[in-house]
């Protein structure tokens, strides 16, 4: 493993490789990408952009922020670690690392992390949480990591590229992902809709499965009770639910002082396919 990891990324605009600098990083044909104060690098070009601020917004960064360190997803955050410490992977990539609060433990199992996310407001914070981790500004689309470095990636509540994935991970490398089951946060969506529908993440296994072959599967339920109205904010403020629940189930949700509700998680490891 090279000492920097940024020696592992190819530049989002030609894929020539990348090397470090002082300043950033830069490739051999001369495009340079400056390291921010935080400490990452935005690799999003603007033609990979789909709008002007693309991923999540602040307030909902800051809200998953809130939420994730009370603790609630900590059970989920351990498992993942547990599965993944013995593969002892010499590089593990984040697709999708949001704030950094699982990246940071997750890099505990391995020699080098790298992680992205195409939201800026969320890899901002996340930089502030462990410089050891090269964070970047990037699309899980275009990733601008070179052919088959990663030994492991991982992909929580994140869509991926599944070509990409296939693409930058080695042979004989492993994907997780984590989906909500199909009672995920019921009792919230109840609230929240007036037809609740059970989420699918058996889709997982026809979409991965033209580059992939499912190795392992496991199940989480995680009862949480909220106990006062900051936490049901962040709670709801971090889900895609707000967004789409009518402006007045939503504020009748944001009023309640308490909620109880049960997480309910599906995590699948997935290995790459030998080509033939």
């Amino acid at each position: 493993m090279p000492s920097n990891p940024v020696s592992l990324l190819r530049c989002p605009l030609c894929h020539a490789p990348l090397q470090a600098d002082a300043a950033g990083a830069a490739c051999g044909n001369r495009h340079r990408f400056d390291r921010a104060r935080e400490g990452y690098l935005n690799l999003l070009p603007a033609q990979h952009k789909n709008s002007l601020h693309p991923g999540d917004d602040a307030a909902m960064v800051s809200a998953r922020r809130d939420f994730l360190e009370g603790n609630h997803y900590a059970p989920l955050r351990n498992l993942l670690l547990e599965l993944i410490a013995p593969l002892q992977p010499t590089l593990l990539l984040d697709c999708g690392c949001g704030e950094g609060w699982y990246t940071s433990a997750l890099s505990k199992a391995a020699a080098a992390t790298v992680a992205l996310d195409i939201s800026k407001d969320a890899v901002k914070r996340a930089a502030k949480r462990d410089r050891a981790i090269t964070w970047l500004v990037a699309s899980s689309v275009a990733m601008p990591l070179l052919d088959e470095r990663a030994d492991v990636m991982v992909a929580i509540f994140s869509p991926i590229d599944v070509a990409e994935a296939a693409r930058v991970l080695r042979p004989d490398g492993s994907l997780f992902v984590v989906a909500p089951n199909a009672g995920h946060l019921w009792d919230l969506r109840a609230a929240l809709y007036l037809d609740v529908r059970n989420h699918r993440p058996e889709s997982w296994l026809t979409d991965v499965s033209p580059r992939f072959m499912l190795h392992h599967e496991t199940n989480l339920q995680l009862p949480i009770t909220l106990r006062n109205n900051d936490a049901v904010k962040s709670l709801l403020r971090m889900t895609p639910y707000f967004w789409r629940a009518s402006r007045d189930r939503r504020t009748q949700v944001e009023s309640l002082d308490t909620l109880s509700t049960q997480a309910d998680f599906r995590i699948f490891q997935f290995r790459k396919r030998l080509e033939d």
